[in-house]
């Protein structure tokens, strides 16, 4: 098991079944906008191109495969133009292996995504679950926002328990790329582009 899936609280398998509402939750330690900053390897805007699901090679567990086209560095994969992402979870066939609090990604959804270094098998994982992955909608007025969806995760307290979170307000992307940048050192890691994309 690697160090990344030690974060995951509750994993489930079991058949997709019509009418069956049960709800679970995964318990993570909250991050700052700083602190999902300078603990991850890279961070970039990209593109959903791709999602896969399958069984692993000892037909125990299901995995999802997500190709990201990058739009933006912001940290680190300066030159990179694709990224693949390797989630536990998803659905093959009439089966469906669940984890709450992964993030979600949607073919052709627009995302920031910050990410760790990349594991033993070669794929990186989106840093604290949910909290790693905002979702980039295009408002009435046509500005570019993010939202981080945090439903199925629950936050750690100091006192030990534990809190529901809640799905942050939409921010305006550029805002939400300044503070990033304002969170970074500098140490030539940074690659914001003042004008991001607006297609």
């Amino acid at each position: 098991m690697n160090r990344f899936r030690l974060f995951l609280i509750i994993a489930i398998a079991a058949l997709a079944l019509v009418g069956a509402q049960v709800a679970f939750a995964t318990t993570v330690q909250k991050l700052t906008l700083q602190e999902l900053t300078k603990k991850s390897e890279s961070i970039v805007m990209a593109r959903v191109d791709d999602a896969v699901s399958s069984w692993d090679t000892a037909h125990k567990e299901i995995y999802t495969y997500f190709t990201l086209s990058v739009l933006q560095p912001v940290k680190g994969s300066k030159g990179v133009t694709t990224i693949t992402l390797r989630q536990i979870g998803g659905t093959v066939g009439n089966i469906a292996y669940v984890v709450p609090g992964m993030p979600n990604f949607r073919k052709g959804e627009e995302v920031v995504v910050f990410l760790t270094q990349k594991d033993a098998a070669g794929y990186p994982w989106v840093m604290g679950l949910q909290q790693g992955k905002y979702s980039v909608t295009t408002a009435k007025n046509g500005v570019k926002m993010v939202r981080n969806d945090l439903a199925g995760t629950e936050f750690l307290t100091k006192s030990g328990g534990h809190v529901e979170a809640t799905t942050s307000p939409d921010m305006p992307l550029n805002a939400f790329l300044d503070g990033i940048k304002t969170s970074l050192d500098s140490d030539g890691k940074v690659q914001v582009d003042p004008n991001p994309p607006t297609e």
